[in-house]
């Protein structure tokens, strides 16, 4: 909100989101869309972090880089958008999503809402890790059924293009999870095209998830 009010917009809103399967909350930015408002693009990451799966005392989770690096992401992208004074022609949303975790919660809640009331959400990108450089590459885009090729190949194109200039070029490539690995996979089954941007291939990503050896520092 403090970001909002710092910009002095009153075309972007925020919402928090009760859940049925848990007692954690998401969280739900919109920017109106000005010509195609009918019209849906979602960027999310989730909010939880976990140490182990049968671990009673979640007391010491630190997260850094799942998701707390894909937050900080986000938040960057609203932060950037806003400053560049961006007025979408389609309405625009960031989720923060909870209990992704424990099986991918909250998500999975917002997009059965959304298809229910058959939202028109042409695209989604999913921001689930992406501070550590276990890769060569810079950015690896998942392939796995859940992820839309036309999408991807999308991005692909937005890469290339802000390649051509600048000081910040980055390289990409292409791996698989492997099964629903986070919470895009809530919107493919809902029959939404989503894409995956991870920080590295499936098994070079940080090993310190879902320990309490996730932290910054550990990340370089």
């Amino acid at each position: 909100e403090k970001i909002i009010s710092d910009y002095g917009r009153k075309d972007v809103s925020v919402k928090i989101v009760d859940h049925v399967g848990t007692p954690m909350k998401s969280l739900i930015l919109t920017i109106n869309g000005n010509t195609k408002s009918d019209e849906y693009v979602i960027i999310g990451g989730h909010i939880d972090s976990i140490v182990g799966w049968q671990q009673a005392d979640q007391s010491v989770a630190p997260g850094a880089d799942d998701n707390a690096s894909g937050i900080a992401t986000i938040t960057e992208v609203l932060r950037v958008l806003l400053k560049n004074n961006f007025k979408p022609q389609r309405t625009t949303e960031i989720m923060a999503y909870a209990a992704e975790e424990i099986g991918l919660v909250g998500s999975k809640e917002i997009a059965q809402k959304y298809a229910s009331e058959n939202k028109n959400v042409i695209g989604y990108v999913q921001f689930d890790m992406t501070n550590y450089k276990g890769s060569t590459k810079d950015v690896i885009l998942m392939t796995d059924t859940y992820c839309d090729a036309n999408l991807n190949s999308f991005l692909m194109k937005l890469m290339d293009e802000y390649n051509k200039t600048g000081l910040h070029q980055f390289t990409y490539d292409t791996s698989k999870c492997g099964y629903g690995c986070s919470d895009h996979a809530s919107w493919s089954e809902n029959g939404y095209a989503v894409t995956l941007p991870f920080e590295s291939k499936m098994g070079e990503d940080n090993p310190n998830i879902h320990t309490t050896g996730d932290t910054y520092a550990f990340m370089g």
